[in-house]
């Protein structure tokens, strides 16, 4: 499913771009301070597309790592306090224990004595 909508976007940014080109052929100057050229303005729109697909994707890609970590920190932090939980059920458990035994050893010495 994934490549199959990887392959119609691919599809879908190639008539883009022939379209782009066909409908925008008239030259434009591009000043880069250093770099003075003319390119077809379809060329241009199409290398701003890419250059803003690039960024937008780099910065996603930042913010996915980063709620990845705080996730895993997360899941890490659950499964302690959930060991912590198991113990304190079983801590409790062996005190009621306890506490029955201790019990049933006073009800046993108030019948005998």
């Amino acid at each position: 499913m994934l490549k199959l909508f990887i392959f119609i976007m691919i599809i879908f940014l190639l008539i883009l771009g022939v379209v782009l080109g066909v409908l925008n052929p008239a030259q434009v100057t591009i000043d880069l301070f250093i770099l003075k050229t003319a390119l077809p303005l379809g060329l241009v729109l199409a290398i701003a597309l890419v250059i803003g697909a690039l960024l937008g994707g780099a910065i996603s890609s930042l913010k996915i790592s980063q709620l990845k970590w705080q996730l895993r920190k997360q899941v890490k932090e659950n499964k302690k306090q959930l060991n912590q939980i198991v113990q304190l059920k079983k801590e409790a458990s062996l005190k009621e224990k306890e506490s029955r035994s201790y019990s049933k050893e006073l009800v046993n010495m108030e019948k005998t004595g």
